[in-house]
């Protein structure tokens, strides 16, 4: 191992350490080891002045050392519960309360303010946001860190905090991958299971994961510490590795799969479910040869000089792949060019952060989005508003908060005063009580509390997290036991109700920040209207416990049956479509009933069709393998946003992840027949919902292109250059469609089936080749024409072939490929004005070319671009 690859080794490593100002191990750290992350946690955070202090004292020590790029100075800054700036930072709002919301706009809004925040403090990168689906109730260590339990607002959400943040330019880390929302064990404590299969996976803990990395480009993707028997291989001890250090993971679904392209870094290795298994340094190093880009170690210097060590012996011996390592390093490196400057981490003049930390636009955007997210989950008895009299005694009662590993409440040690201080503030005739569990409780506090509520005329009690805390739901019971005015306020977790159904009046707060306190407040005394809805399902309360996604009308969908359905669904085309794409039905029902192994669905309402959607599955070019394709998606103008197109995409996709073991990819379109190859760039709409999805469409656009052949004569100097090279181009003969199967199959295999159809039909004067030296010579380029007069009526495969658009003189070509070892001597272009002259004889006066990347090329010879496409592919 080199000494240079020896020395970059540690920008592979975060790093976290204890205090207020730089200490002797992480000095050590960065000066002798190179680290390229370090990671603050409360316990390296007093107030804004020393944060600002410590970012610039850690960024002159990398800088001395050499370090040719700044330091990523990383924070969990969700927002709600895990904040680790504390009061130093404005407070908003954290994820589930963002949920409650529902707005896109608003979560953008809260990224963007908390990045700018982090920027100036010297905080470079923001560990967030939290994708896990929280679909499990007794999850201790995901909860309201979760937007909710609907997948598709989770990544809604998700992506728009990811554009927030890193338009400031702070990037983040999505996470905790594949899902950590189904568990009941804190991987801080232990090691969750998650028994699911990948394709359960898709159906529900993915979805997030791939709408933010197809819609938002994260800079980074946090893996998790849970074990997943039904996806992971066991060791061969049989024991079950977390996500964290498999390979299965990080470098098979996330890296290949999905197509990750940016850096991944594991969740802190000390926590328990890695560090009393396998060990904290060994799980570093496992983490890298699983695909991992970065190891992630926060509170120990031992470990984390000794997690290097083992990195460096395993590259030296070949226990690490130096290839793989090398790619990290880049990945490294291209996100701190991408993100980081030393003008930034050091700015010669001193930034004044007051003008954005607390500033009065955070500030209004804090009033404004916890206005909206706090929940009036229930007022059976019409409670809220609150109108006590001047003489009636309300009494707080408020619970004991335990500290948890992901949460850090150490600034916080009486985190309800200010839901008192507010009531207080508005009814002064109230008495404020902190309940215990049955451990921290004194003997009087059963007593103290018997009496207030005697004397009480309203009850307001909160619980935290109390489903699983049984000690707060026994007060709750006590207290309801009295028949009293109670109000009940889950000031974490909403699932707490449950618990007591039979509570009349009950808010969700999400969080115990003081302006959620605040809101709440401001609800039960009638100053604002409640405006949250609960994003997660309180299970046994019927209406009133229904997630807001749940409420919404849930579709049926139905498999398409062409003599029920077909006229509705031509129908359908004409209206959403009928004005760009003017196909007849003759043309849809081919398409629909011609492509390989066909399968479409329907949401219908009486005899309408509201929306529809085709899938295709053909055999690639690889006999093991097949294709997928979702070819139309269609959804009636008047029921868009009501989620039938969510729907029928999922249930669609469904249907082709789980046909066949041989899939092993979907496209978004069709090859043949078709409608259309991806998205049309007229549909920006479209396209965001398919990104919104997890869609990788690419980052450009291929085209149809149209040209006018009226006056159309080949340019003297392919004509002169095709004689120069020897390339006589002609018809291929049907005792000679052989050799064009044979050069397509060798070149071009994917298109050998098109070859073969079109040539079935009978349609040989429309296969065009180029042969070397002669008439009779190799071919060396081929390429198909169609005719909307001359060509067999089912050779009309691409819509913009057919009539109905541009008349009966129109045509085009498509396929046309040049042998590899034949290419930049012009071939391809000869051929493209070969074919122009026989369309032109044929009487074609528009003619086209599909699915073309190459425009400038097609360009020499006269055509434009037309329409565009942005395709799509997801991996099975």
């Amino acid at each position: 191992m080199s000494q240079d690859l020896s020395k970059r080794l540690g920008q592979l490593l975060m790093v976290g350490f204890d205090g207020l100002e730089p200490s002797q191990e992480i000095i050590d750290l960065i000066t002798n080891h190179n680290v390229g992350f370090v990671i603050l946690f409360v316990r390296n955070i007093a107030d804004i002045a020393q944060v600002r202090k410590l970012t610039l004292d850690l960024q002159r020590i990398a800088k001395d050392a050499g370090h040719i790029h700044p330091l990523f100075i990383a924070v969990d800054q969700e927002n709600g519960v895990v904040r680790r700036l504390g009061s130093s930072g404005t407070f908003l709002p954290g994820n589930m309360a963002q949920g409650a919301i529902g707005s896109v706009d608003i979560s953008y809004q809260v990224a963007n303010a908390t990045a700018k925040e982090l920027f100036v403090l010297g905080l470079n990168y923001n560990l967030c946001p939290d994708l896990d689906v929280n679909n499990n109730p007794l999850n201790p260590v995901i909860g309201v860190r979760s937007f909710g339990e609907d997948p598709n607002l989770v990544g809604r959400l998700g992506a728009a905090t990811i554009e927030g943040c890193q338009k400031a330019k702070v990037p983040t880390s999505i996470k905790h991958f594949p899902g950590h929302g189904d568990t009941e064990v804190d991987s801080h404590i232990g090691l969750p299971v998650i028994n699911k299969t990948l394709e359960e996976l898709e159906r529900l803990e993915l979805i997030p994961f791939r709408r933010a990395i197809a819609a938002s480009d994260p800079a980074s993707v946090m893996i998790a510490h849970i074990a997943l028997p039904n996806i992971i291989k066991p060791t061969a001890g049989g024991e079950n590795p977390p996500a964290s250090i498999a390979r299965e993971i990080a470098f098979d679904l996330l890296r290949t799969k999905m197509g990750y392209e940016g850096v991944i870094i594991t969740d802190c290795l000390e926590m328990n479910a890695v560090a009393d298994t396998i060990g904290t340094e060994m799980g570093a190093l496992k983490a890298l040869q699983a695909g991992n880009d970065v190891a992630m170690i926060c509170h120990t210097y031992s470990r984390q000089v000794g997690a290097l060590e083992l990195i460096k012996q395993a590259v030296a011996n070949g226990d690490l792949d130096v290839a793989e390592i090398e790619k990290s390093l880049k990945r490294v490196e291209d996100l701190k060019k991408r993100y980081l400057s030393w003008e930034d981490a050091l700015p010669a003049q001193p930034v004044d952060s007051s003008s954005i930390i607390g500033c009065e636009a955070h500030q209004r955007l804090r009033e404004i989005s916890y206005n909206l997210s706090t929940t009036l989950v229930r007022n059976r008895t019409n409670l809220v508003p609150l109108h006590p009299a001047v003489t009636d005694e309300i009494l707080v009662l408020v619970p004991h908060v335990s500290w948890s590993g992901a949460i850090d409440s150490e600034e916080m040690p009486n985190p309800f005063q200010s839901l008192h201080d507010s009531i207080k503030g508005r009814h002064p005739n109230s008495t404020y009580i902190v309940y215990h569990d049955n451990e921290g409780r004194e003997p009087e506090e059963d007593i103290q509390i018997q009496k207030a509520i005697e004397r009480a005329s309203v009850i307001i009690v909160a619980t935290a997290n109390g489903v699983l805390y049984p000690y707060q739901t026994e007060t709750v019971s006590k207290v309801l036991a009295f028949n009293k005015p109670t109000i009940g306020i889950a000031v974490v977790n909403p699932y707490d109700l449950m618990s007591f159904p039979e509570l009349d009046t009950y808010l969700a707060t999400y969080e115990y920040t003081p302006p959620a306190h605040e809101a709440a407040v401001r609800i039960i005394f009638g100053e604002i209207e409640p405006k949250g809805k609960l994003p997660v399902t309180l299970v046994g309360l019927g209406e009133d416990g229904l997630a807001e996604y749940k409420k919404k009308t849930q579709w049926l969908i139905e498999d398409y049956d062409a003599a029920r359905d077909f006229d509705t669904v031509a129908s359908l085309w004409q209206v959403t479509l009928g004005n760009e794409w003017p196909l007849d039905a003759a043309r849809i029902r081919w398409v629909l009933e011609n492509g390989l192994s066909p399968r479409h669905f329907v949401v219908r309402r009486n005899e309408n069709v509201l929306g529809f959607v085709a899938t295709f599955i053909t055999q690639e070019h690889r006999p093991s393998t097949k294709l997928g394709h979702l070819g139309l998606l269609l959804v009636d103008p008047t029921y868009h946003h009501q989620g039938i197109g969510t729907a029928l995409h999922d249930h669609g996709m469904r249907h082709l992840r789980t046909s066949s073991t041989a899939l092993t990819t979907i496209h978004l379109g069709t090859i043949y027949p078709r409608f259309f190859c991806g998205v049309p760039e007229t549909h920006p709409e479209s396209i965001r919902f398919f990104q919104n999805r997890g869609w990788n469409l690419g980052p450009k656009p291929v085209f149809d292109l149209i040209q006018d052949l009226s006056s159309y004569e080949t340019p003297a100097s392919i004509t002169e250059r095709m004689t120069k090279e020897n390339i006589y181009f002609s018809r291929i003969t049907p005792d000679t469609l052989w050799e064009l199967y044979a050069f397509e199959n060798q070149y071009f295999p994917g298109w050998l089936s098109t070859y073969k159809h079109h040539a079935a039909l009978g349609d040989f004067q429309d296969l065009l080749v180029g042969r070397e030296g002669s008439s009779t010579g190799p071919i060396v380029a081929a390429t198909i024409i169609y005719t909307a007069r001359g060509s067999h009526e089912h050779r009309s495969d691409i819509p913009w072939q057919h009539p109905s658009l541009y008349g009966d003189d129109s045509g085009g070509m498509a396929c046309v490929g040049v042998a590899e070892n034949q290419r930049g001597r012009g071939i391809g272009i000869g051929i493209v004005a070969y074919a122009n002259e026989v369309l032109k004889r044929r009487g074609v006066r528009k003619s086209y070319v599909d699915w073309v990347e190459l425009v400038d090329f097609y360009g020499k010879v006269g055509y434009r671009t037309w329409r565009g496409y942005r395709l799509g592919w997801w991996t099975v």
